[in-house]
């Protein structure tokens, strides 16, 4: 028998209708840069006394799947992702379309297929859900994401969906422009954004299997690397404005918008009306480089959940 190479790998995924129906028709198959959802049992010793020197028996008690993989950012799958990170949608034109996905407390459930060379292993894993979607981007690099998250329910002995690869090309950081304060900022070499629900895995009384995957308390957090050039942000975060003089317990908030784009039907906007500056990083460095700063937020919560964060795409997808 001849073995496999690592390459041949794909990740067909699609949304769920309900809870505990699978999706047997995936909408996208992906391409992975890392990770991969797996099974994860839960293995525990029984430590207890006996007339041997030996450790006690294993024995099984339960079983989730732990999901999370990394790729490149394509407008088409990336609009997807978010909408299962955020967990609502609304879709406005007739092609090019624009989804644009917002939170809502309950995010929908997806069924996975992994497969490794086709057919050589190929799982399905149902009732998965997305908690955390990291979305980042520098200088000479191409815009990729990450996504954490649960399943409850895995079947093995699968066969691989038939359904053709992404065409749409992945966004790189030329295409990026970086909106803070309502300024296109021109100086921003890198940013990172992380859409957080906290999901947590509960067990229940429902055998090997969990009973759900529970998202709780939602955030979105980030940083973003700015060249150095006046002490305004400074002044901002430890001031409360960008020419204060003195400690002030006023927070600084200001507009963000990362957009990346290459034409009128392939874009990535992610959105928050108003960031609170967290922490400003700077430091001297003897070698002489240009100074930058690391400038940290957090979305500032809004009466309107949709200005808080929201994830823009558009594409020549016309639904999800």
């Amino acid at each position: 028998m001849a073995g496999h190479s690592g390459q041949f790998y794909a990740l067909d995924i699609g949304k769920q209708t309900a809870k505990g129906t699978p999706q047997t028709t995936p909408k996208f198959k992906l391409r992975l840069t890392g990770g991969a959802p797996v099974p994860q049992p839960q293995i525990l010793d029984l430590p207890e006394t006996d007339n041997s020197i030996q450790r006690s028996r294993a024995v099984k008690v339960g079983q989730s799947i732990n999901v999370a993989f990394e790729g490149f950012v394509r407008s088409d799958e990336f609009g997807f992702l978010a909408f299962g990170a955020l967990g609502a949608e609304a879709v406005t034109g007739a092609g090019p379309y624009t989804h644009t996905a917002t939170a809502a407390a309950a995010p929908p459930y997806f069924t996975l297929y992994p497969s490794y060379d086709t057919t050589a292993l190929v799982d399905r894993y149902v009732d998965c859900r997305i908690g955390t979607l990291t979305l980042r981007g520098g200088a000479n690099q191409a815009l990729s994401y990450s996504i954490a998250g649960a399943g409850i329910t895995a079947t093995y002995g699968e066969t691989q969906p038939v359904l053709a690869q992404s065409t749409v090309n992945p966004l790189v950081y030329p295409n990026v422009t970086v909106t803070l304060g309502g300024v296109t900022t021109d100086i921003v070499e890198s940013f990172e954004l992380t859409s957080d629900k906290t999901l947590s895995v509960i067990q229940g009384d429902t055998g090997m299997v969990p009973s759900e995957i529970q998202p709780g308390r939602w955030g979105v957090t980030g940083t973003l690397t700015i060249l150095f050039e006046t002490d305004a942000k400074w002044r901002a975060w430890l001031s409360g404005t960008t020419s204060g003089t003195a400690t002030s317990q006023t927070m600084f908030t200001e507009a963000l918008t990362i957009t990346a784009t290459t034409g009128a039907s392939d874009s990535v906007s992610a959105v928050m009306a108003a960031v609170e500056l967290r922490q400003i990083d700077l430091a001297p460095d003897p070698s002489g480089e240009a100074l930058r700063y690391t400038y940290q937020f957090s979305a500032q919560p809004q009466a309107t959940i949709a200005n808080t964060f929201s994830i823009v795409t558009i594409n020549s997808v016309a639904t999800y």
